[in-house]
C-alpha cells in the first residue's frame, strides 16, 4: 500500500513479530488481547511500522523512515486500509497456522491441502 507517498509492503513474519514486541511490548500469546480489548493508536502506529520494517530489513533495503513517520502515514489511512491491514495480518502464516494466539478468524472453509492417502 502507498504509506508515505512511497508504495510499502508489510510483510507479518517471525521478524515482524520481533519488531512488533520490541515497540508495545506485547508478546506473540497476548495478541488476543491487544487486538480484541486493548486497540490503541500506539499499536496501530507499532503494526504498520514493524510491518514495514520487516519487510524491508528482510529484503536488504534501506530503512529511511522510524516509528513516528509511521505514524504520520496513518492519518492518510482510512479506515478500510486499517481493517486490510488487520485482516492480513490476522490470515498471515503465523497467525494463520493453529497457533494463532487465540485471535478469532472467520474462516468457513479450509484452503489447506487435504493429506494423500497410500501415497508412495
Amino acid at each position: 500500500m502507498t504509506l508515505g507517498g512511497v508504495d510499502r509492503t508489510l510483510h507479518f513474519s517471525m521478524n515482524f513479530w520481533a519488531i512488533f514486541e520490541e515497540c508495545t511490548g506485547f508478546t506473540l500469546t497476548e495478541i488476543d488481547k491487544v487486538f480484541s480489548e486493548k486497540l490503541s493508536v500506539n499499536t496501530l502506529r507499532s503494526l504498520v511500522y514493524a510491518g514495514c520494517k520487516a519487510y524491508d530489513l528482510e529484503n536488504k533495503k534501506d530503512i529511511d523512515y522510524d516509528i513516528y513517520d509511521a505514524g504520520n502515514w496513518l492519518e492518510d489511512v482510512n479506515l478500510d486500509h486499517l481493517t486490510l491491514i488487520t485482516d492480513t495480518m490476522v490470515e498471515s502464516r503465523i497467525l494463520g497456522n493453529d497457533l494463532n494466539a487465540g485471535v478469532r478468524r472467520n474462516v468457513t472453509k479450509s484452503t489447506k491441502d487435504h493429506p494423500k492417502k497410500n501415497v508412495r
